[in-house]
């Protein structure tokens, strides 16, 4: 379907603004970006780079030093393709020079007001420094997504998160298992705009107790990690709790094919999806009729490069790189997210200009050093799961893979005993079909209530010892 300008005006005029902010248009604003030419994007782009790495080469000791041993000077800032000369910051390189991120003197509107961290996954986490219009930019970018994903602002919304993603309890605390946090709004938006009620509950409570809320309060949006909506969707959900649902998004989590299917047709609601890092914030949302992730460009800049920092081929796959536009706190050139993403060309069929980006294939550091077809075989594995979990529903409840560096694996599964014996032998017999070859690595399938992790924020239905570092 092509959406125009007029269509998202229609849109926000269902988003109503707090009396605080009745004097704001950026929501507006930031539609209208939606459609402007790709002339037009181009000099926003070029206006807004050119003056942050200005202000970097004056200002920020760690670009200071980078400028002069790449002899860039000022006057090369106007060049195109001059950010393509900065080298890559990896995360680690981050964590070496934070204080020389952070610039020598900082405008009024530029200090400091909030913190967020890395994820830690390369190590100790690091703080980075964001100011005013950084961390002002989530909630108008937030609702521009939510607009993109159609939400009526007045429905109800219920958060599965891990408890410090949540709001604080009401004594203060972070909320408790089997608690049940009450919202006269919805979360990251309510700052701006009037939204409906909303609920929040940890996603470390039992499958069965989230299932049982989840057919209580019968909202109509349901955000959670993308492992956890699979397993929502593996389980028996009321009628009225589905006729109520109206969409679900996933997060933090890699949303294979397999499992957005899996999820879309059990709940029969479309599944959303962002894009954002803790180091930047939402860097772009996923449009629902291209499939494409849109780059929120007033906020950053995305390219998708190879292993040479070059930028990759259309239709080929290579690391996103992220450099903020807002955060002049502790800037961020050409930023290391770590993840693997496909390059495209040409316009969306949405109809938005804005830059953009395919399909996203998680970490780098959890694909790249994987036995060759290791995904394939996994998804093999997920399909036959799937398939008798269908019939079968809420006797899967949970279940986690983990590969040995010798390639062999161990499928856990949390189910009922009178299923398990049928529901192993699909697994034996997908495993088999997959490796076509009476060389693959020996599996076992296990029924078991314990994982690796599942007090982590991020539960990982994948776990392998090829990858260098964890991602939980």
């Amino acid at each position: 379907m092509l959406t125009t300008h007029a269509t998202e005006k229609k849109a926000n005029s269902i988003w109503k603004l707090h009396p605080a902010y009745s004097g704001s248009a950026l929501h507006e604003q930031l539609a209208a970006n939606e459609y402007k030419t790709v002339e037009e994007l181009a000099r926003q782009r070029s206006r807004a780079l050119r003056s942050l790495l200005e202000y970097c080469y004056d200002l920020v000791p760690y670009y200071k030093e980078v400028f002069e041993r790449l002899k860039i000077r000022r006057r090369h800032l106007r060049e195109p393709g001059i950010l393509q000369e900065i080298p890559i910051l990896e995360k680690a390189m981050v964590a070496a020079n934070a204080d020389k991120l952070r610039p020598l003197y900082t405008a009024p509107d530029q200090r400091v007001t909030k913190t967020t961290r890395t994820s830690g996954t390369t190590g100790q986490p690091t703080i980075i420094h964001h100011d005013k219009r950084s961390m002002g930019m989530f909630p108008w970018l937030k609702q521009r997504e939510l607009r993109w994903f159609r939400y009526d602002p007045m429905g109800t919304l219920l958060s599965i998160r891990p408890d410090v993603e949540q709001a604080r309890a009401p004594d203060g605390d972070l909320l408790k298992k089997r608690e049940i946090l009450k919202l006269d709004s919805w979360p990251y938006t309510a700052e701006l705009f009037q939204t409906g009620r909303s609920w929040g509950f940890i996603n470390t409570n039992t499958i069965q107790d989230q299932v049982e809320l989840l057919n209580k309060l019968k909202p109509n949006y349901l955000i959670m990690q993308s492992s956890g909506l699979e397993f929502i969707s593996l389980q028996e959900i009321s009628g009225e709790a589905k006729n109520n649902l109206r969409a679900v998004q996933g997060i933090s989590n890699t949303l294979t094919p397999n499992m957005r299917a899996q999820v879309e047709n059990a709940l029969n609601v479309p599944v959303h999806q962002d894009y954002g890092l803790n180091e930047i914030g939402l860097v772009a949302a996923r449009c629902p009729e291209g499939g494409r992730y849109h780059v929120h460009e007033e906020h950053c800049l995305v390219e998708i490069v190879d292993e040479r920092s070059l930028k990759c081929v259309p239709g080929s796959t290579g690391r996103l790189v992220v450099t903020s536009l807002s955060n002049y706190a502790m800037p961020l050139l050409r930023y290391d997210a770590d993840d693997l993403a496909e390059a495209v060309e040409g316009n969306c069929v949405c109809g938005r200009t804005l830059a953009s980006f395919g399909a996203v294939h998680g970490r780098y550091r959890r694909t790249a050093f994987l036995p060759e077809g290791t995904f394939q075989r996994w998804a093999e594995l997920q399909a036959a799961m799937y398939e008798l979990a269908k019939n079968n529903l809420a006797t899967v409840r949970k279940y986690q893979a983990y590969q040995d560096l010798t390639g062999a694996m161990e499928l856990r599964i949390d189910c009922d005993e009178d299923i398990f014996i049928a529901l192993r032998e699909s697994c034996l017999q997908a495993y088999a079909r997959a490796y076509k070859s009476n060389a693959a690595p020996p599996i076992s399938v296990v029924r078991s209530k314990q994982f690796r992790g599942e007090m982590e924020r991020k539960f990982q239905n994948f776990i392998s010892e090829f990858t260098p570092e964890s991602d939980l």
